[in-house]
C-alpha cells in the first residue's frame, strides 16, 4: 500500500520526446505522442525514475494530485486458501512484504493478478510496488507472476531485468549446473535443503525429510 500526493507531469515546449522517461518508468504510466511525453496519472506512482532520467532540465517534473490517492489492492474478496496456495508456489509467505519500501504483500500481489495485473508494469500501478528503490521487489514480482501462470516477455526497453535474490531463486537446471563444476561448494545440497520446507494447499506446512 502507498499513499500518492503527487505525479509527473510534462512541460511541452521542453520535451524532445528521446523516450527515456518512457523507458525507465516501472509502472508503464509514460507513453509518446507525436513525439510528446504523455504520463498516464491513473497509474503514475510518483517514482520519479522519470525525473532523474530526463535529460532536459525541468523537462518533467511533480505536480500535486487534486486529491491523495492510495494503491493497493483489496484481497478480502478472494478465498484465502487459494492466496495461500498461489503465495506457497511462488516461495512466499502471504502476510510478509515483497517489497521493504511499500510493504506489499505477497498476498496482495497474488490479488492483483487475480484481478486483471498481467505485467510487472501492471503489478505497479495496481499496487506502487517499484515506488521506492525498485530493486528487490522486481524478483519477487516475477515469481508472483510466474506462480499464477502468467509469461512475461522481456522488454524492448530497460525498465526491469530478472534478479536473483537468493540460492532459493535459482532455477533447479542452474543449479545443477553450479553444481557440477563447483562439487566442493555443495551448492546442490544446499539449494535442496532451502527447497524442503513448502505449505500444503491446505495451509499447512510439511517438511521433507
Amino acid at each position: 500500500m502507498i499513499q500518492l500526493g503527487f505525479l509527473a507531469q510534462v512541460d511541452e515546449e521542453k520535451c524532445t520526446g528521446c523516450k527515456l522517461c518512457e523507458n525507465v518508468c516501472p509502472a508503464g504510466a509514460i507513453e509518446m505522442a507525436a513525439n510528446l511525453a504523455m504520463i498516464d496519472s491513473d497509474r503514475c506512482i510518483d517514482c520519479q525514475r522519470c525525473i532523474d532520467r530526463c535529460n532536459r532540465e525541468n523537462a518533467i517534473s511533480r505536480k500535486p494530485r487534486p486529491s491523495q490517492i492510495i494503491r493497493y489492492v483489496d484481497h478480502s474478496d478472494i478465498d484465502e486458501l487459494q492466496l495461500k496456495t498461489l503465495c506457497a508456489k511462488a516461495g512466499l509467505l502471504p502476510d510478509m512484504p515483497i517489497c521493504g519500501c511499500t510493504r506489499t504483500t505477497g498476498k496482495e500481489a497474488v490479488a492483483a493478478i487475480l484481478k486483471g495485473a498481467k505485467t510487472p508494469e501492471d503489478l505497479c500501478a495496481l499496487t506502487g510496488l517499484r515506488a521506492g528503490c525498485g530493486i528487490y521487489c522486481i524478483t519477487r514480482i516475477f515469481q508472483v507472476l510466474e506462480a499464477c501462470g502468467v509469461d512475461v516477455d522481456n522488454p524492448p526497453d530497460r525498465r526491469w531485468i530478472k534478479l536473483t535474490l537468493s540460492l532459493s531463486d535459482l532455477p533447479e537446471e542452474k543449479v545443477m549446473q553450479i553444481d557440477v563444476a563447483y562439487p566442493q561448494c555443495c551448492v546442490g545440497e544446499d539449494w535442496k535443503r532451502l527447497k524442503q520446507r513448502y505449505t500444503r494447499a491446505d495451509g499447512k506446512e510439511e517438511k521433507h525429510v
